[in-house]
């Protein structure tokens, strides 16, 4: 008998912890809270998984002062089927691999620099570029890889200004609409890139012959696009890599570095709080950042160059 309640008292800790998600992010929670999602209805950073297990849709709204930072517990949504959310600030790469039932995706705005999109098979909806450019929750995304989202049948990368490389290998979807272009925005000047498809058969998707017959590009005079099989690196992609903020998080001083010039030269250092607002400008001594006079929170450093930006979140403590 003493056996037996040694092992209740033993497994019954491991049993309650995998029963509940966490959720460190409390704007993220009160959302849950709000969808009627998190069924104690505290802010205490986690619900039940059987909540998350519930729900075929989730909406963020608009973040705008309120703003989502961290994604974690989003994993266990694995039935959600609609996600739905603006001007918040998550920050790096958004991973959905466990939502497989995924279906739409609308999330611009939302200051994301990668998305893995490669097991969300059913993927039908994306829309993943940028509203109202007043705010600087940008998403940064440069390479978005749909190889693997053959069922897609809207892509809207409207003012993701950072775009230059889609791939739609493997796609022969009867119907395919893809929109390009810059949104007029009074807030920031339109921006003159191209991008490249990357697809089976340049020629054929050229010509808009089978299976590309019923694909429908719209863009505009700012932002051009072609076909090819294999679209090569872009110096966007070089400055992302080339490029790193250290310590994160800091108290004192940071620093960049950069790993190789290459004919990429720094220019200067943006630095604004987590709303976006200005805070100041650093154009010299770059090796030694002086933070030590801003107060504890995130931060977005961009790291401005001649050849593009790079956006970074940095943590003050």
């Amino acid at each position: 008998m003493k056996k037996l309640i040694l092992t209740i008292l033993t497994v019954v800790p491991f049993i309650t912890k995998a029963q509940v998600t966490l959720i460190p992010d409390p704007v993220f929670e009160q959302y849950l809270i709000g969808m009627n999602i998190d069924s104690d209805g505290l802010v205490n950073g986690q619900i039940l998984t059987s909540d998350a297990q519930i729900p075929t849709q989730l909406n963020f709204g608009y973040g705008g002062g309120i703003m989502m930072q961290n994604l974690t517990g989003l994993e266990a949504f694995v039935n959600v089927e609609y996600i739905e959310g603006y001007y918040n600030a998550v920050g790096n790469t958004m991973t959905l691999t466990t939502l497989t039932k995924l279906k739409t995706l609308i999330f611009p705005s939302n200051w994301i620099n990668d998305i893995d999109l490669l097991t969300n098979t059913d993927l039908e909806y994306l829309s993943i570029g940028n509203g109202d450019l007043e705010f600087m929750q940008y998403n940064y995304i440069w390479y978005l890889d749909l190889s693997n989202n053959t069922k897609l049948k809207h892509l809207n990368v409207i003012n993701l200004f950072s775009l230059r490389k889609i791939n739609l290998k493997n796609h022969n979807a009867n119907k395919l609409e893809i929109f390009l272009g810059w949104s007029y925005s009074p807030f920031s000047n339109p921006s003159n890139y191209t991008v490249c498809i990357e697809v089976d058969d340049p020629v054929a998707a050229t010509n808009k012959v089978y299976p590309y017959n019923n694909w429908q590009i719209s863009n505009d005079s700012y932002v051009n696009y072609y076909f090819d099989d294999v679209c090569t690196l872009s110096v966007e992609k070089f400055i992302n890599d080339n490029f790193k903020i250290y310590p994160n998080p800091v108290t004192d001083y940071v620093s960049i570095e950069q790993k190789s010039t290459d004919g990429v030269t720094l220019q200067s250092v943006q630095i604004l709080d987590s709303s976006g607002k200005w805070i100041k400008s650093i154009k010299d001594n770059f090796n030694q950042i002086d933070v030590s006079n801003l107060s504890k929170g995130m931060y977005l450093f961009v790291i401005q160059t001649d050849k593009g930006n790079k956006t970074e979140k940095i943590i003050i403590e």
